[in-house]
C-alpha cells in the first residue's frame, strides 16, 4: 500500500454519465490486483474523506491504473474535473480483490458502473470459454465491450442494446447451457442479491464485489460494516475496504 501523487495522464467521457481517467501511478499499479480499488483525495480543501475508486484495468509495465468515476456527489465531481497534467493523492491498493486461480469458467456480471472492476477481473482471469454478461440502462451507457477478453452479452432497460432484460437473464440461459466454474459480480445490490441467489441455489461459487460509503479505507474507522454469515448459523461484521470489497456470496447478508 502507497500513498502517493499520481498524475493524470488524460481524462474523457467513458460514457454516458461516466468519466475515464488513466493515471501514472507506478507504485500502485505494480502491485494492484484485479478487483482492488484506491482512495483518492478531493482536490481541495473543503474535503478531508477520500473517496473509493475502483480499478477498471492496471498495467504494471506502464504504471498506470485506468479508472470509471460517475460524478454523482461534489466529491466526485471535483475528481472527475481533473485535468492531463494535474496530479492527485491516492492511496493503494487497498481491499482484496477477486480470485480466478484455478477456474477454468469464469462467468462475469457487472452493471452500471460496477462493470468497471468486471472489467478488471476479465483481463485477468478470462479464458475462452468464459462470457461477461452486462447490464445498462440504454445504449448510450455502455462501456467496457469493446476489446474484451471473452464474449460479452448486453442487456439494456429499454432495450437499445440487447435484450430488455435483467441482466440474470442471459446469466441463468448461460448456466444452463454451460455451468461455469465461477461467477464473478459487481454491481446495484438488488443485481447482486439475485446473482447470489442464483449461484447460492445452484451451489456455484461464487464472489461479489460490495460497495459501501468508506471513511479511512484501510479498516481502522468501521465505517464501512456489512453484515455476514457465519457457517454456525450466526453473523457478524466485516469491513468491505479491509476484508473486501470483495466477498464470497455465501457470506453476504443482503438486507440483513
Amino acid at each position: 500500500m502507497k500513498d502517493i501523487d499520481a498524475k493524470v495522464l488524460s481524462s474523457d467521457v467513458l460514457a454516458e454519465g461516466l468519466i475515464r481517467i488513466i493515471l501514472h501511478a507506478p507504485e500502485i499499479a505494480c502491485e494492484a490486483k484485479p478487483g482492488q480499488f484506491i482512495h483518492m483525495l478531493v482536490p481541495d480543501n473543503a474535503h478531508v474523506l477520500r473517496r473509493p475508486i475502483s480499478l477498471m484495468a492496471m498495467d504494471a509495465a506502464a504504471g498506470t491504473l485506468t479508472l470509471a468515476i460517475q460524478p454523482k456527489g461534489r466529491g466526485t465531481q471535483m475528481i472527475c474535473s481533473l485535468k492531463e497534467g494535474d496530479t492527485v493523492k491516492c492511496l493503494g491498493p487497498l481491499g482484496a480483490g477477486f480470485d480466478g486461480k484455478g477456474a477454468q469458467t469464469i462467468y462475469f456480471v457487472g452493471g452500471g458502473v460496477g462493470v468497471a472492476p468486471i472489467c478488471g477481473a476479465m483481463d485477468g482471469f478470462a479464458t475462452e470459454s468464459s462470457c461477461a454478461f452486462f447490464g445498462f440502462r440504454t445504449k448510450n451507457h455502455v462501456y467496457g465491450m469493446t476489446q474484451a477478453p471473452c464474449r460479452v452479452v448486453a442487456v439494456s432497460d429499454d432495450g437499445s442494446i440487447g435484450e430488455r432484460a435483467l441482466v440474470t437473464k442471459p446469466l441463468l440461459e448461460a448456466i444452463e447451457q454451460k455451468r461455469p466454474d465461477l461467477i464473478m459480480a459487481c454491481g446495484p445490490t438488488p443485481m447482486l442479491a439475485a446473482v447470489q441467489k442464483i449461484a447460492n441455489d445452484m451451489d456455484i461459487p461464487c464472489q461479489l464485489s460490495l460497495e459501501e460509503r468508506m471513511g479511512c479505507g484501510i479498516g481502522a474507522c468501521l465505517g464501512c460494516n456489512v453484515k455476514i454469515n457465519l457457517p454456525d448459523g450466526t453473523w457478524t461484521y466485516k469491513r468491505v475496504c479491509k476484508d473486501g470489497p470483495v466477498f464470497d456470496s455465501k457470506e453476504v447478508a443482503f438486507g440483513g
